[in-house]
């Protein structure tokens, strides 16, 4: 039987450092790096499977579905993100703890009212997503099974279930390719391929709320003060880093809008690293939070292995990025080679941001949602400026990187700094 969370997280102060709590961490870390790794490898495969059987026209369907699913996972993953934190919390003051299990009703209605949204404006979305009403509504479908799911994942991992919250995740994404090869078989087509989707994920929200049945929820609810920070820093912080895309298409450099975003898929397979961490890592901050010397060793070890990836990635691109490029995208995208480095060098800071993000969301620093806000004003002025430039539109994105990750940096150390103060004001 694993070792649970609060002794190995108490376990870990008595060993030697940064390597000691690294070490003690490792298994639960590779169980849950094996079943992202697994996910990202199924969301692939279920892409290029999608491809190969749908002609052309029924696979830019798919992907204005797809398009809808995942805007409203954005909406999801902050829900997570919140129930996760304020379930760790709760661990740690029993009071915040509602006696009796309840239905996870903020998540029903928001993804309710989310789809129903989408389902009234499906004539205006297929029109400018140049796809069909019924692919829209489909997508509307998803909403509420997504806002479901990302509660019972965020029940499971804040009260420590991490691994078991991750596999969920990536159970419903190996069942898109299980139940896509069904659709295949019996010829189902376009419809076939989108209700793989939407079965897969009503299985995996039943199974989710299956495992988190008997995990109490907290007193707070979701729209909160705290609720709404973690919202805004996850939003904020996930259109910063897909932005750049739409920033380019909306400055009239089509031509280059395909090769840029063929890079940027690539590139952005280092965010797995911080994305993983963020998932063992978070109800640990926030059930550490009076421990600086915890958290400050979660903080370096978070940094160093994005920042680790990042070097890493950019050094294979300059050695091997015609290669790369070559072999998955042949000829016709020769052009992308010569943005991999820039493209990689202009995310570093974003990867080591999307580390201390961690941290920001699990103090729900408002200082945080402040300067992300301020960024993301920062962003438009300067891509809506230089567009269709795109190396100057890569150098004020790594501009505004740097100065994000540098204000985390300062807003954690003051906080660290407060939380040491009131510590000894206390003694």
């Amino acid at each position: 039987m694993a070792e649970p969370d609060e002794n190995r997280d108490a376990h870990s102060q008595t060993g030697n450092g940064l390597g000691g709590h690294v070490r003690s961490h490792a298994r639960g870390l590779s169980a849950v790096a094996l079943a992202s790794v697994l996910g990202v490898v199924a969301s692939f495969v279920f892409q290029v499977a999608s491809a190969r059987y749908l002609a052309p026209v029924d696979f830019g369907l798919l992907s204005a579905f797809l398009v809808v699913v995942s805007t409203a996972a954005v909406g999801s993953s902050s829900l997570q993100n919140i129930v996760t934190v304020q379930t760790a919390a709760a661990l740690v003051a029993p009071a915040r703890v509602r006696p009796s299990r309840r239905m996870p009703w903020e998540a029903i209605a928001v993804g309710v009212g989310g789809g129903a949204v989408v389902a009234v404006v499906s004539p205006w979305l297929a029109t400018a997503l140049d796809t069909s009403p019924s692919v829209i509504l489909a997508a509307a479908v998803c909403i509420p099974l997504s806002f479901v799911f990302a509660d019972a994942l965020g029940l499971l991992q804040g009260s420590g279930d991490v691994s078991r919250a991750v596999w969920w995740s990536t159970i419903s994404l190996v069942a898109r390719i299980v139940l896509l090869f069904v659709a295949v078989l019996i010829g189902a087509g376009l419809a076939g391929v989108i209700g793989s989707v939407v079965a897969a994920t009503a299985v995996s929200v039943v199974g989710a709320l299956w495992s988190a049945r008997r995990i109490a929820r907290p007193v707070e609810g979701a729209f909160t003060a705290n609720g709404i920070t973690i919202l805004v820093l996850t939003v904020a912080f996930a259109w910063l880093t897909t932005s750049d895309v739409i920033f380019l298409r909306a400055g009239g450099a089509d031509a280059l809008v395909g090769t840029y975003a063929s890079v940027t898929v690539l590139v952005k397979a280092g965010f797995l690293v911080p994305s993983t961490l963020s998932l063992y890592l978070l109800p640990r901050f926030v059930r550490n939070r009076g421990n600086r010397r915890l958290s400050r060793i979660g903080v370096l070890a978070t940094l160093a292995l994005s920042l680790a990836t990042s070097l890493a990635m950019t050094a294979f691109f300059a050695l091997f990025g015609p290669w790369l490029i070559h072999v998955l995208y042949g000829e016709s995208f020769a052009s992308a080679a010569d943005l991999l480095v820039p493209v990689s060098l202009a995310y570093l800071p974003w990867m080591a941001a999307q580390g201390m993000l961690i941290k920001m969301t699990s103090t729900a620093s408002r200082g945080g949602a402040a300067i992300l806000i301020v960024a993301v004003l920062a962003q438009w002025i300067t891509f809506t400026a230089v567009v269709p430039d795109v190396y100057a539109m890569l150098a004020w994105f790594a501009g505004i990187g740097v100065v994000v990750l540098t204000i985390f940096l300062i807003l954690d150390s003051l906080q660290a700094r407060h939380a040491a103060a009131a510590v000894g004001n206390d003694t």
